[in-house]
């Protein structure tokens, strides 16, 4: 099944992947500047995802695959936020 990664971001930059034990390619799905991708997952199988990102302090982030939400929050003033978990 295809499904769309989204991220919202104002400004800054991310990286964000997706992944299964069976097929990790090593390459993240989303890069700034690229905010949209489209993934293909096979139904049934367990996937994990993770992101890093860099911007301002007070910055919002909402990661989005189709209608479900990931990850939202801000920026603090450490300038980054990163985290992962399971779809």
């Amino acid at each position: 099944m295809t499904k769309t990664l989204k991220i919202t971001m104002s400004e800054g930059k991310w990286l964000v992947d997706i992944f299964s034990q069976a097929n990790d390619s090593g390459v993240y799905d989303l890069i700034h500047p690229n905010d949209v991708t489209e993934v293909s997952l096979n139904e049934g199988e367990m996937y994990g995802f993770r992101y890093s990102l860099q911007g301002k302090p007070g910055t919002s982030f909402k990661i989005a695959l189709d209608d479900d939400v990931l990850a939202e929050g801000e920026i603090d003033k450490s300038e980054v936020a990163s985290g992962s978990g399971v779809l």
